[in-house]
């Protein structure tokens, strides 16, 4: 094997291995088969199962909970195209993501998650 394809074949491996480059994308499609997606989006994010009216401008620690889900299934169940911090904090980028894939989901793009939103949020939404 030459020298390149080992590299190539290093790399795949390793990346294959950790499941950090798809940041648990990798597993969730390896069970999409076995589990509903809300149970394969539920164990990867598990930060709250819910459906609380979730917005700009709440805090405290269920709040704080509540958005971590709401960033986590954005980057797990969707394919929006930016990584969002999974830090709690319902900032511009959250909001611009919510309002994203609700206008994908065709469902009001109010930015704000409510029953409609984290349903759609679970089930998935793809582009």
């Amino acid at each position: 094997m030459n020298l390149r394809k080992q590299i190539m074949v290093t790399v795949a491996a390793a990346v294959l291995g950790s499941g950090l480059a798809f940041g648990g994308a990798a597993s969730a499609a390896g069970t999409a088969s076995a589990a509903p997606a809300e149970q394969r989006v539920a164990h990867s994010c598990g930060h709250y199962g819910g459906t609380t009216l979730t917005k700009t401008g709440q805090t405290g620690s269920d709040a704080v909970k509540r958005i971590k889900q709401v960033q986590c299934l954005i980057n797990q169940n969707t394919s929006y195209p930016t990584w969002l911090a999974e830090d709690g904090q319902f900032g511009q980028a959250t909001y611009d993501a919510v309002r994203a894939v609700q206008r994908k989901a065709k469902i009001s793009d109010d930015g704000q998650v409510g029953t409609n939103t984290w349903g759609k949020l679970r089930a998935g939404v793809w582009w």
